[in-house]
């Protein structure tokens, strides 16, 4: 494809490479330059050696059946019941999931859900009474109805996240109903989500004592409500769910272990209990995966009484494994089908597709993009992500599409517009490409990444010399000391060709001639130098040169 082809362009992000810039450079020539240069979190602590068991190994996707697949997933894509659509999309290449998973996860997916605004306005209108009626009816079709699983567990996932605006309205229901289990499992949950985001995300080691201080404060305020909840009802799964963090937090290995026997004891197979279980279980948190696998087991043991628990078959062999890295091999990655031969959590399915897609293997990110995107179509990232994985399987249009689809309801966001551009591109639609470029820069015009692809195409697809070098002279002009501007100013100057590519030898020669890649840069430079006719050769600076 004619875009994608520029020689120039992927010289100068060797370059960039090699010079050590922090730019993230997200489309200079392949978009996952941007993905190598990010840093790497801190390594997780490993799990014991003797704990580990090897995954299967599988094989990598086929060309052929990534376009079979992409090509029943437009399809289904364009069908409007969420349910309907997410039943009809296909499963990955050569898996094997579950028809009954499938079938229950698209459920669970989209089921209709209590919103906050709704309890909200119950609460407010002094109608708690009816609040806890309907509670108490989600969690009834939760254990009764196929079509309901989870239904309570994704209500309080949704609607009581651990925000501090949301603790009067809490408080208020409470004073309402004081011995609503559903108000104290609420408040507690509540609770044990604001602890969580006041530990923050870091090592303990890393967190500041004032931190750990107000989490085990909101912990104890979390735990009594907590625990009168599941007095009052034992089967309000979210506060069990609540209870086995608030254990893995900080309440301790006594606590945790109460809190999964008597979860475990009154609901046995609900999908968030084992979910909580898995989490505090992982190597990172003082587990292993030897845990992780026998907790799976316990999941398995209840999956014809809720197939859902087949979700969880992926955890423990995935764990370190979903990396986003640039850092897998293609054995490593061939792993990944075996892995996710049953069907997989939406958030398990995008941290495969980001983990292939930052080891630039698009035929695993493309599908396992899509499948999250099957089970939650708001992932919003992960689609942009899946933008510019289809034009490499030609699905440009598509991805055009899309992208449009996303402005409609972002109309500035810079990165889906260019997404959008390089879509364009791909489909040689350069005026429409320009146009996104353009109105890219308007919304961010030191955007150099974006300017070096606008002047790379005026100059590699569109060979509009003019607005090329036009170009090029605002790169060099407000980065005069970066390389590209200049590896870019040559190549317009060689293929053109157009005069001044001595002086811009002797400026590339002054100040990037510092690694062997830029020097055999430079060589190349002077080769096609000796083969322009002297008098372009010998221009003056004040003619080659950017004036300002």
């Amino acid at each position: 494809m004619e875009s994608r082809q520029r020689v120039g362009l992927i010289v100068g992000v060797a370059v960039l490479v090699v010079f050590g810039l922090g730019w993230g450079v997200w489309r200079l020539g392949t978009r996952f330059a941007e993905l190598a240069l990010q840093s790497q979190q801190k390594a997780e602590v490993a799990a014991n050696a003797a704990d580990s068991m090897p995954v299967k190994k599988g094989r990598l996707f086929s060309n052929d059946e990534v376009y079979t697949f992409l090509a029943a997933a437009k399809k289904a894509e364009l069908i409007k019941d969420p349910l309907q659509r997410c039943l009809a999309y296909p499963d990955p290449p050569n898996s094997h999931w579950s028809a009954a998973a499938v079938h229950a996860y698209c459920q669970y997916r989209t089921q209709a859900v209590m919103s906050f605004a709704d309890i909200q306005t119950l609460i407010q209108n002094g109608q708690a009474a009816e609040l806890d009626q309907r509670m108490a009816k989600i969690l009834n079709a939760q254990m009764t109805q196929p079509a309901a699983r989870g239904l309570l567990d994704r209500t309080f996932e949704q609607d009581f996240d651990g925000s501090f605006d949301i603790r009067p309205l809490l408080d208020a229901w409470k004073r309402d109903s004081p011995n609503s289990a559903f108000a104290l499992a609420a408040s507690g949950y509540a609770y044990e989500k604001m602890a969580y985001k006041a530990r923050g995300a870091g090592y303990m080691s890393e967190t500041p004592q004032s931190n750990v201080e107000s989490m085990d404060r909101l912990l104890q305020l979390a735990d009594t409500d907590l625990q009168q909840a599941v007095a009052l009802n034992p089967h309000i799964t979210p506060a069990y769910g609540a209870m086995i963090e608030a254990g893995g937090l900080s309440l301790g290995d006594v606590y945790l272990a109460s809190a999964k026997k008597h979860a475990l004891a009154n609901n046995p197979a609900d999908l968030s209990i084992y979910g909580y279980l898995l989490w505090q279980a992982q190597p990172k948190w003082g587990g292993s995966i030897k845990e992780m696998r026998d907790i799976t087991a316990m999941a398995q043991a209840h999956a014809a009484e809720n197939p859902l628990l087949m979700l969880e078959l992926s955890k423990a062999p995935s764990y370190e494994k979903l990396k986003d890295c640039d850092c897998h091999t293609a054995e490593q990655l061939a792993e990944y089908p075996t892995i996710f031969d049953q069907v997989s959590s939406s958030k398990q399915l995008a941290d495969a597709g980001t983990a292939a897609e930052s080891s630039h293997h698009l035929e695993l990110s493309v599908v396992y993009f899509s499948e999250a995107l099957r089970f939650d179509p708001g992932l919003s990232d992960e689609r942009m992500h899946r933008i510019y994985d289809l034009n490499n399987f030609d699905e440009s249009q598509w991805a055009v599409d899309e992208a449009t689809r996303m402005l409609q309801a972002a109309p500035n966001d810079t990165d889906l517009i260019k997404a959008r551009a390089y879509s364009y591109e791909s489909l040689n639609d350069y005026p429409h490409a320009v146009q996104d470029m353009q109105a890219a820069l308007v919304i961010n015009p030191g955007d150099g990444n974006e300017l070096m692809a606008l002047g790379s195409m005026y100059a590699n697809s569109m060979h509009d010399w003019d607005k090329a070098w036009e170009t090029d002279n605002r790169i060099v002009k407000m980065y005069p000391n970066e390389p590209y501007g200049w590896i870019l100013r040559s190549e317009i100057q060689q293929q053109q060709p157009r005069a001044g590519l001595r002086e811009t030898i002797d400026y590339f020669a002054a100040h990037f001639d510092n690694s062997p890649q830029a020097h055999k840069l430079l060589l190349e430079m002077r080769a096609a130098l000796a083969l322009q006719p002297k008098s372009l050769g010998g221009a003056s600076v004040a003619k080659s040169m950017p004036a300002g």
